[in-house]
């Protein structure tokens, strides 16, 4: 007997049946036999009329098809597999997207996980509390980190790095504790290729509080991470001749913002405070008006580039602070009676904050009078508005600066966020391994998130786009469970159809 697969169409609706050919012998003729195989869908068929005829679940999976992609890419499993079990690097991934894209799921991560895309591409998965456990403490001894960072750092090139340096709290703080605490900062060098915009590798610098012994470990990282030439970014405004000095004759070029009221620049700032708002100086960043004057500085042997910028709408932001609050002050303060158990510049230190350098007080007839002290006030806001931004290599304009100090900014906060949410996690007597361990991880997902913006601007998608309305309309792609063993993905409007062929990717599990 020959069978074959036929297509139906009945109400507009296509159906696949079996048909089977036979041998009739009374009327001596071929006849044949069809049987319902389902619902033509993408040329395969499902039995719309049976368990899927109402979809049993809906699983997230628009979301994580940039991310995914990235992994592919960048060969990040291939790269985790060389030092982790197969279990481990599929347990990594999932406990790095459920930090990017759900953080509250780390409170109970076997749950999100069976509501995602991920069980179809990390199948079989254990996510018991005893086996993440095991995974942090197994990233955080030793020198695994600096094993994945080099092998990370091998796909890049161009050997052109930059190295920002980020300050990362380490130790849960909590509302209530109000005793002898410590912030737990821990200093890190994060190194990324200068072309290809993705950080490669990191080191911790905890041990180098001298700016100088901390570029010479710097330096030593890149030779580490197969660095050929670096610029470091520095969001650190020294204050002390030894370290200022030390970034500004150090072996590697400095990028760092420096203090208006330094005694290095404010004669500069005062020479040309009359030509900040000069159309001729009229730049704009990121859709903001900015007004930027670049400078040559001599220090001693040295020459520096500088530029000093000015922001309007910075400026109005600080002055109208100040003013709110200092009336807010003086509404509370001005003509409150002052008992005998009461210290009256307790009082005002107490109700002013930051602000009580700005103001004088009397006592009168048993009632606090409190003033504003206009000079000192005009003077601390002198400069509001106004940065400077110190480069150690003429070579990179003021927009170039900017950038990076801005990406500084933001990969310390990313981090920051990343490692508090992991901090759900009880900590042992392992405490440290087990958050050098959720480091690593951290670090892994800020990789792949660059990568993916990467591609946004690459692709022109960000004239059209943000890159927050982006993975907005990719949330929406869903996948749909049939209740039969068979999934569907939802169809693709034009818009998520647009940004997927942009980026040459594919919807497919």
């Amino acid at each position: 007997m020959k069978t074959t697969t036929r297509v139906k169409k009945i109400n507009g609706h296509e159906y696949l049946y079996e048909i089977t050919y036979y041998y009739d012998k009374e009327t001596r003729r071929t006849r044949q036999k069809s049987r319902y195989l389902g619902k033509n869908i993408d040329g395969q068929p499902v039995r719309v009329r049976e368990k899927a005829k109402t979809p049993e679940r809906v699983y997230a999976f628009g979301e994580f098809i940039p991310y995914l992609q990235a992994v592919k890419t960048l060969q990040i499993q291939e790269i985790l597999a060389a030092h982790l079990t197969d279990h481990e690097v599929r347990l990594f991934l999932t406990l790095l997207f459920a930090g990017i894209h759900h953080p509250d799921a780390l409170h109970s991560p076997a749950s999100w996980y069976d509501g995602t895309v991920l069980p179809r591409f990390f199948s079989g998965l254990k996510i018991t509390a005893q086996n993440i456990t095991r995974l942090l403490k197994k990233l955080g001894e030793g020198s695994i980190h600096l094993s994945i960072c080099r092998s990370l750092s091998q796909i890049p090139e161009s050997g052109n790095m930059r190295i920002s340096t980020v300050n990362i709290p380490m130790i849960q703080e909590t509302s209530w504790f109000k005793g002898i605490s410590h912030h737990g900062i821990e200093p890190i060098a994060l190194f990324y290729d200068n072309i290809d915009n993705i950080p490669v590798g990191y080191l911790s610098t905890a041990q180098y509080l001298i700016t100088s012994d901390l570029i010479k470990a710097i330096n030593a990282g890149m030779h580490l991470f197969s660095g050929k030439k670096g610029v470091i970014i520095s969001g650190k405004t020294y204050s002390s001749s030894m370290n200022l000095y030390g970034a500004i004759y150090s072996e590697l070029p400095v990028i760092f913002p420096l203090d208006p009221d330094h005694d290095i620049i404010k004669e500069e700032i005062k020479q040309y405070r009359t030509d900040l708002m000069h159309p001729k100086n009229l730049k704009i960043f990121r859709g903001e008006t900015l007004f930027v004057i670049p400078v040559n500085l001599t220090l001693e042997t040295v020459n520096l580039k500088g530029y000093i910028i000015y922001s309007p709408r910075k400026e109005e932001e600080i002055r109208e602070r100040f003013s709110e609050d200092v009336n807010l002050i003086l509404e509370n303060l001005n003509d409150k009676p002052i008992y005998k158990w009461v210290n009256p510049a307790e009082a005002v230190a107490d109700v002013a904050g930051k602000y009580e350098p700005f103001l004088q007080w009397r006592v009168q007839n048993n009632r606090i009078l409190v003033d504003v002290k206009k000079k000192a006030l005009g003077k601390y806001l002198k400069n509001s508005g106004i940065s400077v931004i110190i480069s150690g290599d003429p070579e990179y304009q003021w927009d170039t600066c900017l950038e990076w100090l801005e990406e500084r900014a933001k990969s310390e906060n990313f981090l920051t966020t990343f490692i508090k949410n992991f901090q759900v996690f009880p900590l042992s007597v392992d405490s440290e391994i087990m958050r050098n361990g959720a480091f690593l991880i951290a670090f892994i997902a800020h990789v792949i998130t660059n990568w993916v913006h990467v591609q946004y601007e690459k692709s022109g998608l960000l004239s059209i786009y943000t890159a927050e309305k982006i993975a907005l309309e990719l949330t929406k792609i869903r996948l749909i469970g049939l209740g039969n063993d068979r999934v569907l993905i939802t169809g693709l409007s034009s818009r998520q159809k647009e940004i997927l062929d942009t980026l040459k990717w594919t919807a497919e599990v």
